[in-house]
């Protein structure tokens, strides 16, 4: 379930995207498309992920760049590899584990 809060912050993720130009937000709205679908079940994942979109975004128009310039032509690829790290919360999953075997 999505709070106040949350909803806050997405609303803050468009803001930020529409402020890019047509075509870096119809990119991010293509990306965000994907993202909502594959799987992704926590908002603090998505928020990390719409962060991180957003700041790729952000540098691919300031270099005046395309975005796959910057992550490859397999943008599926790079978001799913996006969604699978997650850091800190996969080494405490090995943590824990490694903990309860011993």
């Amino acid at each position: 379930m999505i709070g106040l809060e949350e909803k806050r912050e997405f609303r803050e993720f468009e803001e930020r995207a529409k402020n890019f130009g047509p075509d870096y937000y119809k990119d991010y709205c293509e990306l965000k498309k994907y993202v909502w679908i594959s799987g992704a079940s926590k908002w603090s994942d998505f928020k990390f992920i719409f962060n991180q979109l957003l700041d790729l975004l952000e540098e691919a128009k300031g270099q005046k760049r395309k975005l796959t310039d910057l992550i490859g032509t397999d943008v599926a690829a790079f978001i799913d590899e996006m969604i699978d790290d997650k850091g800190w919360e996969k080494k405490q999953k090995v943590k824990l584990n490694r903990a309860v075997k011993k």
